[in-house]
């Protein structure tokens, strides 16, 4: 089991690198709220406790994985998203016709 445990720690931390790549202040945050979930439950011995620990760790590692995309702010207040190969993409919403038709206004408010 104790592998299975170091197993899952690590991929959650590869999960983080991938994901918040490039931002530092999310990769220390991530960094620090795992090790210190860890660190919180080293001394756990029932069996089924760690087993339920692990499959936290597991729904977290694809939680990340998964939903989570990053936003760069680009020039003109428009924004960038960084998809990774593991994101889910999912159809959106259909925009009403009144206002599909319309073009974005150049105003600045």
């Amino acid at each position: 089991m104790r592998d299975k445990v170091i197993a899952c720690f690590r991929a959650l931390h590869r999960a983080r690198r991938v994901v918040f790549e490039g931002d530092e202040r999310a990769l220390d945050a991530a960094r620090i709220k795992i090790n210190e979930e860890f660190s919180k439950n080293k001394s756990e011995t029932d069996p089924e406790k760690i087993q339920e620990f692990i499959k936290i760790a597991e729904d977290a590692e694809n939680l990340l994985k998964k939903t989570v995309v990053q936003a760069r702010e680009k020039e003109g207040g428009k924004y960038e998203l960084r998809i990774t190969k593991d994101t889910v993409r999912e159809d959106n919403a259909k925009l009403p016709p009144e206002v599909r038709n319309t073009k974005p206004s150049n105003k600045k408010r």
